[in-house]
């Protein structure tokens, strides 16, 4: 199931222009609640008062989070090929503060989960 989720991720970081192309997707009870990818500083669809947002920090800005979600992240290279995508401190806390405490996240060589609390 994971693998599905994981894909819609995929999808979303291929369309990020950013230089680490990351997506991130927030599922309940099997049902895609958000979706969204990373985005570069001074993007018309952001504010320009921060310098970069991470997909995680997209997902929750255009979200309503619940509270038993799972997020799932990914991560792409430029060829193509799926990369480490572990939520780094600072979203793992939204994240958290938001009520998820689940993240699977692509790597090299398959996926990760992380537990958070």
């Amino acid at each position: 199931m994971a693998g599905r989720y994981l894909a819609i991720a995929l999808k979303e970081a291929a369309r990020s222009e950013c230089r680490f192309r990351v997506g991130a997707v927030l599922v309940k009870g099997g049902r895609v609640l958000g979706r969204s990818c990373n985005r570069r500083r001074n993007c018309s669809r952001t504010d320009f008062r921060h310098a970069t947002f991470h997909a995680e920090e997209m997902l929750m800005r255009s979200t309503a989070a619940r509270r038993g979600a799972v997020v799932y992240v990914a991560r792409l290279n430029k060829a193509g090929a799926p990369l480490l995508a572990r939520p780094c401190p600072r979203c793992q806390r939204l994240l958290v503060s938001r009520g998820i405490a689940l993240a699977h996240y692509t790597t090299d060589a398959g996926a990760g989960t992380l537990h958070m609390s």
